[in-house]
């Protein structure tokens, strides 16, 4: 019988033994080490790609330092000999060995040539930012004519710089012999012109040398690698192919074995389920009686689990002894878990001598004992006030106390309701206050900024007519400067100043107008339909400087087809303006990065502008507060506290919302969402 009961188990661990050993086959180390090589050779030319562009940059000038450049470089090397190293140990895999020497070999090689390019860049930026320095310095103090030859080679410089050509050189060279009669009288022309030369020596080095970093094949090496590395592991993949045929059978064998078995198992459960059926006519003839014992309970605790309130009973020594449903439904404990468990952790802050207050209140009678008022404990540690009544009673020669606890937070609730509202007439009046502070200070400014504007219009149409005598005057005599700067620079950007001036007043005339409709809302104008892509990109052109001042790394990502909304374009502008500002100023270095996102919500019915920062966040109290009229956490800086709140305003007067969410030390998402009306065009676009 023993031999028979052992048999199945030995069949089945023998086959569960050959399914894991050929599991083991089939999942062969070497497809492992495949997949991990592969991995490894995407990441070498991943790395190759990043180490180029950082060599552009840094050839364009625009890398700040060379840590990056040199720690993309190490990477790549530290990659390319780990690859090595791992192949060497591949079986049958010479090829493979020898080529990853290749591809090391090559990286070795352009790392080199970076090093020699890293030494030339440098001295080549250093050469042109001293070209830059001194020849300013020059042109400022030189004579009308020494400026003009200051100003061609200045000129043919730059020119070279973008574009190093031989005839440029040559051209270079002539000025630089001309200035080499005035050198003799001064150190700084004798430096400019050491520097010149320098510089159309060593440019086209660089260039050679960048050529050549560009020109190594380690893409190529990598793909003659990954080629061999497919064809290796093509032959260990048929090996392990044949293994899973073999996983396959013997599951199949497995299977049908359980089969049987359940047959039998089954056979042997009718047999069960007979006994099973005389031994169930037996219990329950055992619980009829115990349910005679305990319906006198039931009734009892029925009609205490029927009560709303709290009915807790508890012993002499202050233990709970009774726990009716309403007693869980209020605190959240179940009776199992309190049964037996001191009363006094019911509440928040008991006195010592509670419970012996409470059982001399228990033997007063019923209807003339006073209520108590405490503050208990929910099981989640949140508090709320209660009401207790108290009544004694006894069982045999024990005595009880039981508690019928009221929750009271809702009359509480309407307690504080009523305080809120007088606090909000309070700050009705305030507002009413500020609406009338707020039109004399927008008055104030809006005097001075006519001014500005009417001025910045005359200087436009000023300007305008002076040109064509400047011009004829510059093409008299040659270049001359107006307010310290070459005539020919200022010719184009005294225009663009005065329009700056005249866009600036505007803004300020705009501002103050919002202002004026937040303390005192004006007559509603037509609302007209508008892109909110093109009002992002308005609010972005407005603050480009100071983007390009607070960070680098500054990111859009505007859907497409987004379907138009109709409001009031400037308004909208306007709040995204200012949530722009304060996620550029609440970054504590340029490192950190900002970004505006647009997208459709709960499927195309909302549309969302998120403006998202890598700031300093903001506390979880203070979230609540922000749109607050001069509540603000920039008092330091000057901050007023009405850019937010008059955003908010906008926003709702045109049916859209402003929310935030922030965490401390992690940044700060602003979103700004409106309401699209759907439709067929809607619709089409959310489609896309």
């Amino acid at each position: 019988m023993t031999a028979i009961s052992w048999q199945p188990r030995l069949i089945v661990a023998g086959l569960l033994l050959a399914l894991t050993y050929l599991w083991l086959q089939s999942a062969s180390p070497e497809l492992e080490r495949r997949n991990r090589l592969q991995s490894t050779l995407r990441i070498i030319e991943l790395r190759d790609a990043e180490l180029m562009r950082d060599i552009l940059l840094a050839r364009a000038g625009l890398l700040a330092n060379y840590d990056a450049l040199t720690k993309a470089g190490q990477e790549l090397l530290r990659l390319s000999q780990s690859l090595q190293t791992e192949l060497q140990t591949v079986e049958q895999g010479q090829l493979l060995g020898n080529l990853a020497d290749q591809l090391t070999a090559t990286v070795q090689e352009r790392l080199g040539q970076i090093e020699y390019l890293k030494s030339d860049n440098a001295l080549l930026r250093n050469s042109v930012m001293s070209f830059d320095e001194i020849g300013k310095t020059l042109r400022a103090a030189a004579k009308p004519g020494d400026a003009a030859k200051l100003g061609n080679l200045w000129r043919l410089m730059f020119s070279f710089m973008d574009s190093p050509q031989p005839e440029l050189a040559v051209e270079i060279q002539q000025e630089l012999d001309r200035l080499a009669g005035l050198a003799a009288q001064s150190d700084d022309y004798r430096v400019l012109i050491a520097h010149g030369r320098l510089i159309i020596d060593v440019s086209p080095k660089v260039d050679s040398l960048l050529r050549q970093i560009i020109a190594q094949p380690i893409v190529s090496r990598v793909d003659d690698l990954q080629q061999a590395l497919r064809q290796y592991s093509g032959s260990v993949e048929q090996q392990a192919e044949a293994y899973r045929l073999a996983l396959y059978l013997v599951a199949v064998i497995l299977l049908a074995y359980l089969l049987y078995q359940f047959v039998m198992l089954r056979a042997n459960t009718l047999a069960l389920r007979k006994v099973h059926a005389n031994l169930q006519q037996e219990t329950n003839e055992r619980l009829q009686a115990e349910s005679w014992l305990r319906e006198s309970e039931a009734r009892l605790r029925a009609i205490t689990d029927s009560a709303h309130e709290a009915i807790v009973s508890v012993d002499m020594q202050g233990n709970i002894v009774s726990w009716n449903q309403g007693a869980q439904l209020m605190f959240g404990f179940p009776a199992g878990q309190m049964l037996g468990q001191p009363f006094q952790q019911l509440l928040a802050n008991p006195s010592p001598d509670f419970f012996d207050q409470i059982r001399e209140a228990g033997e007063i009678n019923r209807l003339t004992s006073p209520m108590l008022d405490s503050i208990a404990l929910r099981q989640d540690s949140s508090e709320f006030p209660v009401e207790l009544s108290l009544s004694r009673w006894t069982r045999g020669t024990e005595h009880y106390l039981t508690a019928i606890i009221r929750d009271i937070s809702v009359r509480k609730q309407l307690e504080q309701v009523a305080r809120q509202q007088e606090l909000q007439l309070i700050q009705a009046n305030k507002m009413t206050a500020l609406g009338t502070l707020v039109s004399g200070v927008a008055h104030e400014i809006n005097n001075p900024n006519q001014l500005i504007l009417f001025n910045s219009g005359l200087l436009a149409d000023i300007w305008s007519d002076a040109l064509e005598v400047l011009e004829e005057h510059y093409q008299t005599a040659g270049e001359f400067a107006l307010g310290g700067l070459p005539y020919s620079e200022m010719r184009n950007s005294a225009a663009v100043l005065i329009r700056d001036v005249r866009d600036g007043a505007k803004r300020i005339e705009r501002i103050v107008a919002e202002l004026k409709h937040y303390a005192r809302p004006p007559s509603s104008e037509a609302a007209v339909s508008f892109a909110i892509n093109d009002v992002v990109a308005r609010a972005l052109a407005l603050l480009k400087h100071l983007l390009d001042q607070k960070t680098r790394h500054f990111k859009t990502d505007l859907a497409e087809g987004l379907p138009e909304l109709r409001g009031k374009p400037q308004q909208v502008e306007q709040v995204l303006v200012n949530l722009l500002i304060n996620a550029l100023e609440a970054l504590p270095d340029p490192e950190k990065s900002v970004s505006v996102t647009t997208k459709l919500l709960n499927d195309g019915r909302q549309l969302c502008v998120e403006v998202r920062d890598e700031g300093i966040g903001i506390a979880a109290e203070h979230i609540q507060q922000l749109c607050d009229p001069f509540f603000t956490t920039k008092q330091a800086n000057g901050g007023t506290g009405l850019g937010l709140a008059i955003s908010a305003s906008l926003l709702r007067a045109q049916g859209g919302s402003l929310s935030f969410s922030s965490e401390p030390g992690q940044g700060t998402c602003a979103r700004v969402i409106f309401s699209v009306n759907s439709g067929p065009a809607m619709a089409a676009n959310h489609a896309m």
